[in-house]
């Protein structure tokens, strides 16, 4: 209607000025639009380059770029947030590497996997194994296909393991299919400890003995040495009526050893108990490796990504 009235009014006054075709001109893009595209191709190019290389600061810069050229509200925008939280990740930024990975998976569902896998990663690359633990549990609560959920219970034992947390690990092991492995862990569990309890109780009937029991003798002889001789330095002094000698004697050096005598008891009782954990762990090594993280993300980038690969040398040996 709006075109029959301009023709009719064209015909009837010759001297109005013809207008411009506009449906010509949105046909052919414009040259702005054109040079925004060449300069998105060129910073993702870039920042892949970057990536690739190790310098994961100066790629999450050129990915920034390239995300203020993309429209946030385009799906495909998925791969550079990713691409940008692994960055981010390298450079040992997981705050806001975490805020990125999570993003990709928003706007891309098949990369919310693998993102928080590859975040998993280098939270336990940075012995943040609660973290990591975190994310697993997140993956296991909406995975349904039985080996994806094996392996990541796979992980969780391997995690919880990291830890410290021996049972737990068993457990996880048990429900990702692998009963060898938890039975191995229980048996390491259960092996012969020092009872802390029973190492404060000897060092409190003979100062530096829990110690002895702990397996620490050489501080266990000194703690018995200084406490035995003080004492009897003070009783020394008492029976000379120095009082005032006899009470600091007391408490600057026996109180102060047989305190300390007790508090050493437990916390090598303690480390006698974790060492003799670890040493029957490390038996298990060959059938308690690490999870591969970053598969995930070697199949998308296709190059490998990883926490221990940040590039020492300047940008400038890329050019």
């Amino acid at each position: 209607m709006t075109l029959l009235l301009f023709l009719l009014l064209q015909s009837a006054n010759p001297s109005l000025p013809a207008q411009p075709d506009t449906a010509a001109q949105a046909e052919s893009p414009p040259a702005v639009a054109q040079s925004a595209i060449c300069n998105l191709k060129s910073e993702v190019a870039l920042g892949d380059s970057l990536l690739k290389h190790g310098f994961y600061t100066e790629a999450a810069q050129q990915y920034r770029r390239s995300l203020w050229l993309t429209d946030s509200f385009d799906d495909s925008a998925g791969l550079p947030y990713l691409k940008l939280g692994l960055s981010l990740a390298g450079a040992n930024q997981l705050f806001l590497a975490s805020e990125e990975l999570r993003a990709a998976g928003r706007l891309q569902p098949g990369l919310s996997a693998p993102a928080q896998t590859a975040l998993a990663g280098y939270y336990a690359h940075n012995r943040r194994y609660d973290l990591a633990s975190f994310e697993v549990s997140d993956l296991l609560v909406f995975t349904r296909d039985s080996a994806r959920r094996a392996s990541l219970n796979s992980a969780m034992g391997w995690l919880r393991l990291q830890d410290g947390d021996v049972a737990s690990a068993a457990a996880s092991y048990e429900l990702a299919g692998r009963p060898d492995v938890a039975s191995a862990l229980r048996l390491a569990k259960a092996v012969p400890q020092r009872s802390s309890t029973l190492a404060a109780v000897l060092s409190s009937v003979i100062p530096g003995l829990g110690e002895v029991y702990a397996g620490r003798p050489a501080p266990g002889l000194l703690a018995f040495a200084v406490s035995a001789g003080s004492l009897a330095w003070a009783v020394t002094a008492a029976r000379s009526d120095d009082w005032v000698s006899a009470s600091v004697i007391v408490s600057v050096l026996f109180w102060r050893f047989y305190n300390g005598s007790r508090a050493n008891a437990v916390a090598f009782a303690d480390e006698y108990n974790m060492a003799a954990r670890r040493h029957r762990i490390a038996n298990l090594a060959p059938r308690i490796a690490e999870p591969d993280w970053f598969a995930g993300t070697d199949s998308l980038l296709g190059y490998k990504v990883r926490p221990d690969t940040a590039a020492t040398d300047s940008v400038a040996s890329l050019r």
